[in-house]
């Protein structure tokens, strides 16, 4: 994760290549994603998405509800060089759904809809635990996804393979 400003500055693009890469996989293969262990996460993006401006003299762009992937203004930001800046993500595993608003250039998470407490929830105590232990679950699927995509983009060959298969998307 980015955890200081001063890595946003610097390093905010990773994370708005990121969210961009997310959904190409999420149009190109599903959006399913094995992690470590073998656990399988689906992620789609939802209602909202925010381009940054791809440079200081064009504006922002931002889109809602519905679908906003399927939209010309998505395609066309993407076909002018935008990348995501933020974007609501649907994450699940298993039975398990989240919803949040990720924040590309800190990675920070906002708006988050847990999964439904579990049924084995008695008490106050018992729901604060579920609802942390599903925040954090939800900490680690963003974090590993992250670290898949830092594996792919930081090879050296990545603009020649996995690069230019995405640029193709963002092209058509």
């Amino acid at each position: 994760m980015i955890p200081e400003t001063k890595n946003a500055d610097t390093h905010g693009f990773l994370g708005e290549e990121f969210l961009t890469w997310l959904w190409f996989r999420w149009e190109s293969d599903g959006g399913e994603f094995t992690l470590s262990g073998g656990r399988v996460v689906g992620v789609a993006l939802d209602d909202f998405l925010a381009f940054a401006a791809p440079d200081e003299d064009s504006t922002e762009q931002t889109l809602r509800r519905g679908l906003p992937t399927r939209t010309a203004e998505a395609r066309i930001a993407l076909r002018q060089g935008s990348r995501l800046k933020k974007a609501r993500l649907l994450v699940a595993e298993g039975s398990r759904q989240w919803s949040a608003t990720l924040d590309a250039p800190t990675l920070a998470l906002s708006g988050v809809k847990l999964p439904e407490d579990a049924e084995e929830c008695e008490s106050d105590v018992d729901r604060t635990a579920d609802r942390a232990a599903n925040w954090l679950a939800l900490h680690e699927i963003v974090q590993a996804l992250y670290t898949q995509f830092l594996q792919q983009r930081l090879r050296p060959d990545y603009m020649k393979t996995a690069g230019e298969e995405q640029a193709r998307w963002m092209a058509s």
